[in-house]
């Protein structure tokens, strides 16, 4: 059995690394040595950057739609959420009016040495400052500034680094 779960995983890998070889190709801009695991979901990686030396584990989920900019050497774990698109606030034009949209979609930038928790929620709008830590499980409704540790939903500040 132990035979199998290697062949299988070697495999995995060698997929994995296709599917995002891609995905590189398509970004707006990306950096030296960017690691995507296969497994990600980009949508509009054509409105992404990602600096040098950033990670983007499994299953994590990036709503590029109206930019999203990642700096470098930044760590965001598995299963993750990061969204630059929202929604219009009234229920009776949600699904009508996409060109209202635009006043709740904004741009997500996310600075140098950030670390993000595994399933972590980054919403529109939001802006972390270099060297943060976003901890597991939270939900990032605001900016963070440089050189804090947020947690909780919604995200507040723990700690001063």
């Amino acid at each position: 059995m132990n035979i199998l779960y290697r062949i299988y995983f070697k495999f995995e890998k060698i997929i994995n690394k296709r599917r995002m070889k891609g995905v590189h190709d398509k970004l707006l801009f990306c950096g030296t040595n960017v690691i995507i695991d296969g497994t990600c979901h980009i949508i509009m990686p054509q409105r992404m950057e990602i600096g040098d030396n950033t990670s983007i584990s499994s299953y994590t989920t990036i709503y590029a739609t109206y930019g999203v900019k990642i700096g470098k050497n930044c760590l965001i774990s598995s299963n993750c959420g990061i969204s630059s698109y929202n929604h219009i606030i009234n229920s009776s034009n949600r699904h009508r009016d996409v060109a209202e949209d635009i006043k709740y979609s904004k741009p997500v930038v996310i600075g140098d040495n950030v670390w993000i928790g595994m399933n972590a929620c980054i919403l529109p709008g939001v802006k972390i400052g270099d060297d943060s830590i976003i901890g597991s499980g939270s939900v990032v409704t605001k900016n963070v500034p440089p050189r804090e540790i947020w947690a909780g939903n919604p995200a507040r500040c723990i700690k001063s680094i």
